[in-house]
């Protein structure tokens, strides 16, 4: 290349591309569906600063919470090697983290910004090495918080003296808090740590969420157990719940796993006489209790609903060199809903967390339950348990699939990565090679599959003979006709009788919505019929063939005397109506077959004759234009001027043609059309008037 194709001096050697810092981070501080994930992130940031004690305190008084646990803190002074921030840099920035993927599940520095979308933020933090506690407050941190906001803190060695300049006039809910968090707080349990302040989190019905309800139950603590990295799916309690103590062992040898953290929830007391307080929640994700013996198999119940059976299977698999922990637990619906007191059940508010958002097939990323799955019973490796994907089977189980998946900014789904390993058929077989394992050991899941499959069978069939039924004993009330003789062109009509005395009084029902091949059927018996002397005998078309696929018949054409001659033969579609659309767009068309090579479009009838000169299209992009022609005047319409996109034009025409136009015109026939059957309110009415 020539020197003179370079700009000049170089001046445009300065543009760069730009980043709105302000606008990220309110998209990222906003990018939430649950109002709690802010306490879901946190945790997970709590476990991976290797934190023993984690506790939460919602403030309802002000919309927010106070978040602590004492794990290694925010260092200002030590810096990753990847990204070269400190952990204190980290929690501020946007996209630059010093997780790692596969170690963490948080780590690309986005979750912590939910805390931002709030009035007012405080944080309070102390590693190991500092000889003080420091803290920062920001106001309307997403608006405010930007590349050049000074982010220097300010050292304290009282900060229990700094809690009540934050927190202004307290009433009876908060007070007991800030007692709670005295000098002995900071001194005994927060020698290192972080502490968090939000106040005015953007969230409607706040207390609905993180308060108690008028139950005096949670949402917050069951959304900790069931969505938190606290309620681990990995944590299995083998001795309560059932599940093998080999594998238990396996699971905690697992990347990223521990169950050594203890949190502590502020809840108000159920009870007047006593104070509000911590309560401890449960490490691992609620799994039922290991059912006692003498339930009843799935194959025994009168309803599978009313299931109380237990089954627990759990296994560590290894795909692409990376392990992935299956557990399923089997619970009877009844059981769940017997079980799990605190959940919602259809039509009844309790904590406000679902049982049936817990109940089905799930993908797990770092012991976190993400979000439910159930494309892998799309399969034809696992079609014998698609039944597990059907509402009737969520109701029995919980199937958690974990792995390092790689989630999306909310961590509420997955990347396109991790989709792609879930749909590889290899994967998918591994999954089955668990389902049938868990079959073969455990009668109750084989049971449950079972029985699953057999009452959706039996649902379809009893779908079916319904819908049968219904056709049947519809049949009556539909208008139906007798040939009683056929005419000629000289006006004159003979006798059915005379020609096919079968046929005298036999019964012929008019074909409804989506009975093409009925048009088709009609068609082809009274063509049998048709004399040469008949009106139109050049439209009845002997059709030699009927297929559903393609055109739909190829028939005699005007030749009889060459039946198998393929310049002789014409085809014919069949459909139970035809109307062009005249506001059919470019890329839409009228007719799916291409209009070079059809002869007919047979029809029942029409509902609408189209304009002289409007267009019809095909679905190969071929088009042609009406034409009322005068032979046709009584039973259809041509489709003449036929022609491509690209300007070819074709010389022949389609006849359209109503069928039940063309046998009025060919035979003499009797039309009956019951009368409409009297429903039963008009039934009651005439027996309330006697």
């Amino acid at each position: 290349m020539s020197q003179q194709n370079f700009p000049k001096n170089n001046q445009n050697m300065g543009r760069r591309s730009h980043v709105d810092f302000q606008h990220i981070l309110k998209e990222l501080s906003e990018n939430r569906k649950d109002p709690c994930e802010v306490i879901r992130e946190l945790i997970s940031n709590s476990y991976d600063a290797n934190a023993s004690s984690i506790k939460i305190f919602p403030l309802i008084q002000y919309e927010g919470f106070i978040f602590f646990d004492n794990g290694i803190g925010l260092s200002e002074h030590e810096k990753d090697s990847i990204n070269g921030v400190t952990l204190y840099e980290s929690f501020f920035s946007v996209g630059i983290s010093t997780k790692t993927f596969g170690e963490t599940i948080g780590y690309k520095c986005q979750g912590s910004k939910l805390c931002f979308d709030s009035k007012k933020f405080a944080l309070i933090t102390r590693c190991q090495s500092d000889s003080a506690w420091r803290w920062i407050k920001i106001d309307n941190p997403k608006d405010n918080l930007n590349l050049n906001y000074p982010l220097d803190n300010q050292e304290t060695r009282a900060p229990w003296e700094v809690l009540p300049e934050l927190l202004l006039h307290p009433d009876e809910r908060s007070t007991p808090i800030l007692e709670q968090l005295s000098e002995d707080f900071f001194t005994q349990e927060f020698s290192q740590g972080t502490m968090i302040l939000v106040q005015g989190l953007n969230v409607d019905n706040f207390s609905t969420y993180y308060g108690r309800n008028t139950n005096k139950l949670s949402y917050l603590k069951n959304y900790i157990s069931f969505n938190t990295r606290h309620g681990d799916i990995r944590t299995l309690h083998p001795k309560k719940t059932g599940f093998s103590e080999s594998v238990s062992l396996a699971f905690k040898k697992d990347r990223g796993y521990r169950n050594d953290c203890e949190l502590f929830l502020w809840l108000s007391s159920d009870k007047p006489l006593f104070p509000d307080g911590l309560e401890k929640i449960p490490d691992g994700y609620p799994y039922l209790d290991k059912a006692e013996e003498g339930f009843k198999l799935p194959t025994s119940l009168s309803r599978l609903f009313d299931g109380r059976f237990c089954a627990r299977y759990a296994k560590m698999i290894t795909f692409e060199e990376r392990s992935y922990c299956l557990i399923l637990a089997v619970d009877g619906n009844r059981r769940a809903h017997s079980e799990y007191r605190e959940l919602d059940r259809r039509g009844g508010k309790r904590s406000g967390i679902r049982l049936t958002d817990q109940r089905g097939t799930f993908i797990c990323s770092q012991g976190v339950k993400v979000c439910r799955y159930e494309k892998f019973y799309e399969s034809s490796e696992l079609r014998e348990y698609s039944e597990l994907a059907s509402d009737d089977g969520h109701r029995h189980y919980a199937f958690m699939i974990n792995g390092n998946f790689r989630l999306v900014t909310n961590r509420n789904s997955l990347t396109e990565e991790s989709e792609k390993t879930l749909n590889n058929n290899e994967f998918i077989v591994e999954i089955k090679k668990f389902l049938d394992e868990a079959r073969q050991k455990h009668r109750v899941f084989q049971e449950l599959v079972d029985r699953l499959n057999k009452e959706h069978i039996a649902d379809r069939l009893d779908a079916y003979t319904t819908q049968l039924n219904e056709r049947k004993n519809d049949l009556q009330n539909r208008t139906r006709f007798f040939i009683k003789g056929i005419k000629t062109t000289e006006g004159d009509t003979y006798p059915i009788e005379q020609f096919n005395p079968q046929l005298s009084r036999k019964i012929f029902v008019e074909p409804q919505l989506g009975e093409e091949h009925g048009v088709g059927g009609l068609y082809f018996l009274l063509s049998h019929l048709v004399i040469p002397d008949s009106p139109y005998a050049n439209l009845w078309l002997r059709p030699l063939t009927f297929s559903g696929i393609g055109i739909d018949s190829i028939t005699v054409g005007d030749d009889e005397g060459r039946p198998l001659i393929a310049d002789s033969c014409k085809t014919v579609e069949y459909k139970f109506n035809f109307t062009p659309d005249p506001e059919c767009s470019s890329d839409e068309f009228d007719f799916n077959h291409p209009l070079i090579h059809t002869d007919h479009i047979l029809v029942w009838d029409f509902d609408l004759i189209p304009e002289e000169n409007s267009y019809v299209r095909d679905a190969f992009k071929y088009f042609g234009t009406v034409h009322l022609s005068p032979h046709l005047s009584a039973i259809g319409y041509e489709i003449i001027n036929i022609a491509s996109q690209e300007g070819s034009s074709y010389p022949g025409t389609v006849k359209v043609i109503s069928l039940k136009k063309l046998i009025q015109q060919t035979f003499e026939c009797e039309w009956i059309t019951p009368p409409p059957k009297k429903t039963s309110v008009s039934s009651r009415n005439r027996r309330g008037k006697k």
